[in-house]
């Protein structure tokens, strides 16, 4: 089975330690798109500058970072995944959110219809997958 992770769930793991993101890492393979990358590292520079994090802080949520993304694959944001989010899809969704679905739907597309889990901590992430027709672990029902 394959596990797609969303940001919320590797900046949990990063910033406070949290192991939900073990549910994924037990996953045959694990995938996201690069826009996971840009966004947790964006954060450790925010919350470095915010004062929120300290020098071992930034340290230590760049090793859990260098060290989650040692053992996944990224997905570019190729034109047709920009493109998919872009359109409307069945609920509201945020910018990022839609971009990260665009590329699980990809990722379907390339795997022959068969669906990432879609790991994610947001609901209305969780809840766009479900209408999707993905299966969503961390989805509160």
């Amino acid at each position: 089975m394959v596990a797609y992770l969303d940001s919320s769930l590797a900046l949990r793991h990063m910033l406070r330690g949290e192991m939900t993101i073990s549910q994924a890492l037990a996953c045959d393979r694990t995938v996201s798109s690069e826009l996971m990358e840009i966004e947790c590292r964006r954060v450790i520079q925010r919350c470095r500058l915010q004062g929120e994090l300290d020098d071992e802080g930034v340290l230590k949520a760049t090793e859990r970072l260098e060290k989650l993304l040692n053992g996944m694959y990224l997905l570019s944001l190729s034109s047709a995944v920009k493109k998919r989010a872009m359109e409307a899809f069945p609920v509201s969704i945020k910018t990022l959110d839609a971009l990260h679905l665009a590329s699980a739907l990809a990722l379907a597309e390339k795997s022959g219809g068969e669906k990432p889990l879609i790991f994610s901590h947001g609901t209305g992430m969780n809840r766009c997958a479900k209408v999707l027709g993905f299966q969503a672990p961390l989805a509160e029902e």
